[in-house]
């Protein structure tokens, strides 16, 4: 009786496996978003960039083999990791020219008391 259950589910599993459309879409998203933030990301988030990248090229195997839902999965999560590097490197950034702001401020802060003595 198990057995007679089994073998259906069985075939549907396969079935549903084989009829899986190859993730065209993630994979075109992963791509362009790890093409945007590789010139951002490169200095100033190198590993979260190495991540995204190296999960794009398992998605890009995966669909080699036709492991559709495993590169599905791995482009979407390639796709997030380079959002996740571009913004850590856009903060960088943000923080730098704030820093530099700040130094500005603080120098001509100086000049007037010097010129004020």
């Amino acid at each position: 009786m198990i057995r007679n259950t089994l073998v259906p589910l069985a075939v549907l599993a396969l079935a549903a496996c084989a009829t899986t459309d190859p993730p065209e879409q993630e994979m075109g998203a992963a791509r362009a978003m790890v093409s945007q933030a590789r010139p951002v990301a490169g200095q100033d988030a190198p590993q979260e960039l190495a991540e995204a990248q190296q999960k794009l090229a398992r998605a890009e195997a995966a669909m080699q083999r036709g492991h559709y839902e495993h590169a599905r999965l791995l482009a979407q999560q390639a796709e997030a990791d380079a959002k996740l590097a571009w913004t850590v490197a856009e903060n960088v950034r943000v923080q730098r020219s704030a820093a530099e702001v700040q130094d500005g401020t603080r120098a001509l802060r100086e000049e007037i008391e010097r010129k004020g003595q």
